[in-house]
């Protein structure tokens, strides 16, 4: 379970396991750059699903994430495209990610289309494909275990 009280994000050596995907979703009356934030599977002594699965919850309350079940919060200005390249402000006060897009997903993203980011707090494989991730994301949801909300380039 999130604790609300924890705010603190996880550090920059949890982080690095973290994998950004992103994709567009185009609806007939509107379009959403979508941002699918997962973690690599256990591959130090120290992690475990556990370990990785309490990373990903300190993240997503981090970001003020909502469960799935309800409308995505908004929750501020956390992405932002600088020189062409986007990225995540997670709430950690000296870094940032880099999200590695397709220059359509940066243009979209820069011109105030809103950004959907789901965190999952289950491991997902470095070489899933998108297949995988599409069954990864369908399982989160059933289970509940991910979070998302809606935010917008600065």
């Amino acid at each position: 379970m999130i604790r609300p009280d924890t705010t603190t994000p996880p550090g920059p050596g949890f982080v690095a396991g973290v994998r950004l995907a992103t994709g567009l979703h185009h609806a007939p009356t509107h379009s959403v750059a979508q941002l699918l934030v997962s973690h690599v599977p256990p591959r130090l002594t120290h992690e475990s699903d556990e370990h990785i699965r309490s990373g990903m919850e300190s993240l997503a309350v981090s970001l003020r994430l909502g469960p799935v079940t309800e409308h995505p919060p908004m929750i501020g200005h956390r992405v932002r495209v600088r020189r062409g390249l986007p990225w995540l402000d997670y709430g950690d006060d000296s870094y940032r990610l880099c999200v590695p897009a397709a220059p359509s997903w940066v243009r979209m993203v820069a011109t105030g289309t809103p950004v959907r980011i789901l965190v999952m707090f289950e491991p997902l494989s470095a070489g899933a494909d998108q297949n995988d991730m599409d069954a990864h994301v369908r399982s989160g949801y059933l289970r509940g275990s991910m979070r998302w909300g809606s935010t917008y380039h600065v």
